[in-house]
């Protein structure tokens, strides 16, 4: 018999051998339950970014406070988009979404930041949203839908960070931003920056050190470095302010990229932006600002890029699966042709990248 039908309570274990559970986000089903649980002006604080090194995905987090009433805010954003948007009893507990054996950067943000933040990833949503019931109604018809209540949660975000309403512009989200005027440079300072292959499995990724003050013309002759390519090859950048490229003249809506800084199209952890070297496309996010590096240089990274004979994921993944068996005749020939003699996917050596970028300088 247990001690409780005996009209007794159980023992209570020692604090250090209990265990500590997340407790499960605010109102998941009733939106409409948002507005109740926090009354009067909304203060911002404990802002964070958080994200794992070879993904395309961050966690905004915030402590949203009213009164004597606290709750943690969680804005997953994917890609460029706003993704998932919860509140937490607990304001700790919005940190805990990527954590669990997963190599995770954190970096602090000023509430102005993390407005800026969200408020740019809820317009693309929006005019994501927007596109999808212009082009593909019969889409939502079918209830497929998978976040049929972020916008009554989005506008709820915005009610309580202060942001002005929006009417969205029919658009996909690749598609490049309206022209927007550059801001003028910001103090000079290192920049930590990921930067990954958007299509292969088995992430390719480099963790490079940089000055903020770097032209988009400069930092494509570190990436060239990096990830082992001719920097003489056709490259472009998609970011917030539009895009940026070596023959500006030949893209419509396109600027110079040795007319732009770094600094000047990200300036915060967490913001990201697209750059694509032939046919292969990367994304680029900011995950730290540090003190102002003399050099460029590597910090980390993981396998080799694929070779200059590979022009896009197809060849790449025919090559590596002809080097699971390099012995086959047809798969010899193939090889070679795809620049696979010698090539190992998995190498990956920071000094000799670091090697690289010294002699840009």
């Amino acid at each position: 018999m247990s001690p409780v039908s005996r009209g007794r309570k159980p023992a209570k274990r020692p604090k250090h051998q209990r265990s500590r559970r997340t407790r499960p986000p605010l109102d998941v089903s009733r939106v409409e339950r948002w507005p109740k649980l926090l009354h009067g002006p909304v203060e911002l604080s404990g802002c964070v970014v958080q994200g794992q090194v070879d993904r395309d995905l961050v966690v905004l987090a915030a402590t949203l406070t009213a009164g004597k009433r606290s709750v943690g805010v969680q804005v997953v954003v994917k890609g460029r988009e706003v993704d998932v948007i919860e509140l937490h009893p607990e304001p700790e507990d919005t940190l805990a979404v990527l954590r669990g054996g997963f190599e995770v950067t954190e970096a602090p943000l000023s509430p102005e930041e993390f407005r800026s933040q969200v408020e740019a990833a809820l317009i693309v949503r929006a005019d994501s949203a927007a596109w999808i019931r212009e082009r593909i109604p019969d889409l939502l018809k079918l209830g497929r839908d998978p976040r049929p209540d972020l916008p009554e949660r989005a506008a709820q975000l915005r009610r309580w960070l202060g942001l002005p309403g929006y009417h969205p512009l029919p658009r996909i989200p690749s598609a490049d931003p309206l022209p927007l005027v550059l801001p003028p440079p910001a103090p000079v300072t290192g920049l930590w920056l990921a930067v990954a292959l958007a299509e292969p499995d088995e992430a390719i990724w480099r963790r490079l050190e940089v000055r903020s003050d770097v032209t988009l013309a400069g930092l494509h002759r570190i990436l060239a470095a990096a990830f082992d390519r001719d920097e003489r090859e056709y490259h472009r950048f998609e970011t917030a302010y539009g895009g940026f490229s070596v023959d500006a003249q030949s893209c419509e809506g396109h600027r110079f990229d040795d007319e732009v800084t770094l600094g000047q199209v990200v300036s915060s952890p967490g913001h990201r932006f697209v750059y694509e070297a032939e046919s292969w496309r990367h994304w680029i996010r900011v995950e730290r600002r540090v003190s102002l590096p003399g050099a460029p240089s590597c910090l980390d990274g993981e396998r080799a890029a694929p070779p200059p004979e590979c022009e896009d994921e197809r060849s790449y993944e025919m090559l590596l699966e002809a080097l699971r068996d390099p012995d086959d005749e047809e798969n010899e020939g193939l090889i070679e042709e795809l620049g696979g003699l010698g090539f190992d996917p998995e190498w990956f050596d920071r000094e000799v990248v670091d090697e690289r970028l010294a002699r840009l300088s």
